[in-house]
């Protein structure tokens, strides 16, 4: 349990009866780990997607950039604020605890008597509980993540307390226990999560106002090919923006599959370059007859201006050329949307606790940019309400996987 006296953590001890269930999360965990992401699957993961090849060893996924930069010199050297108590310094350790393996870093940001608050916490009503990966230190994920917990705190007018986690498996594994009610994850680990236990319901997602729908993988090709339809590259040529197997490559060729184009069974190759840049290079020069990448639209008049992979090749291409028109590119096909990681509650809260935390999550851009802030760095629109429907491409391949 977690527990603290006189405002120190005494342990942390894991409540799971079913040890299993938590060998089940480690393992898919795992499935996280190999090479470096390219520059190409770095850019998808700006925009929306996480890819399968990052290295959770190393820097766990996190929908939450804490930069170094944005924590303000007197934090730095005053630490933890005076009003939150029990919470790891971020040097290595856990406080006190013996138990130096343990995943969780703090027991929770707890404010139950915060007087700076302008509302009456409704007494007895237990807090929601909130887990996020503290890649820097649960003492800096604090000071980063106040102005929104207490915002969440005075939308809800109940306690909402944070705990800190040393990894995206340590989190799963806790948040699919129920020793957490409420965290934030890619939209890949999402899926993962999903699919192991069925008990996690996504509730809103961020959204960029240049993609407010997401992002799509798009099956481009050269406009004077002759190639119109999926149908027209039987017996042809495909590269692939990433070498390492990333998710939305799967969730792509899984759609073109149930799109009526099995790319192992229908084409005479295909090639994987390690990023965007490569592949649509080699279609270009005609190397290939596809390439598939993603774009902020799946239509033909916007690729060009819009953010993406075919964008940026096109501005990096005319910097060496200094002038000239666009590559002969179109697309033929795309996939569904896929929107950013979603914040996620856990099924066993109330459809009425839901419903508030909705309404405070879609409201916090306009009424309160600072806790937007905290909480979302890389995309500028708000919220928007997210379902299970949204993520069932990527929740197919997680299942399959």
């Amino acid at each position: 349990m977690l527990d603290t006296v006189s405002g120190r953590l005494v342990a942390f001890r894991r409540p799971f009866a079913d040890f299993g269930k938590l060998f089940l999360i480690a393992a898919l965990g795992l499935l996280l780990v190999a090479a470096t992401a390219s520059h190409a699957q770095e850019a998808v993961e700006r925009h929306t997607l996480d890819a399968l090849d990052a290295d959770m060893a190393n820097g766990p996924v996190s929908n939450m950039p804490i930069p170094q930069g944005d924590m303000t010199p007197q934090q730095m050297q005053n630490g933890p604020s005076p009003a939150i108590t029990g919470v790891d310094d971020g040097a290595g350790g856990n406080d006190g605890d013996a138990n130096a393996n343990a995943n969780v870093l703090a027991p929770s940001f707890v404010m139950p008597e915060d007087s700076q608050n302008s509302i009456t916490l409704i007494k007895d009503k237990p807090p929601l509980r909130m887990g996020l990966v503290a890649e820097q230190g649960a003492s800096y994920l604090q000071a980063r993540i106040e102005p929104f917990r207490k915002y969440l705190q005075q939308s809800l007018s109940r306690p909402v307390e944070v705990v800190a986690y040393k990894s995206m498996p340590a989190l799963m594994a806790a948040h699919i226990g129920r020793q957490i009610d409420y965290s934030i994850y890619p939209a890949s680990i999402f899926s993962m999560a999903y699919a192991s236990c069925g008990c996690l319901t996504p509730l809103v997602a961020p959204v960029s106002r240049q993609a407010p729908d997401g992002i799509y993988m798009l099956l481009v090709v050269r406009g004077a090919s002759g190639i119109k339809s999926l149908a027209d590259l039987s017996g042809r040529t495909m590269a692939l923006s990433s070498r390492n197997g990333a998710i939305p490559f799967y969730m792509a060729m899984n759609e073109l599959k149930k799109s009526g184009l099995n790319p192992e069974r229908d084409l005479d190759s295909l090639v994987a370059r390690d990023n965007p840049q490569d592949a649509l290079k080699l279609l270009e020069e005609g190397e290939v007859d596809a390439a598939l990448v993603w774009s902020s639209t799946p239509y033909n008049q916007n690729i060009f201006t819009s953010e993406g992979a075919i964008a940026a090749y096109t501005a990096a291409s005319q910097r060496g050329r200094q002038s000239g028109p666009n590559p002969d590119f179109i697309s033929i096909w795309h996939s569904p949307a896929i929107p950013a990681g979603p914040h996620v509650i856990h099924n066993e809260i109330s459809k009425q606790e839901k419903a508030d935390l909705v309404n405070a999550l879609k409201d916090m851009e306009q009424q309160a940019p600072d806790a937007y802030d905290a909480i979302e760095r890389r995309y500028d629109g708000g919220f928007r309400s997210v379902t299970l429907k949204d993520y069932d491409p990527l929740i197919e391949i997680a299942t399959k996987r």
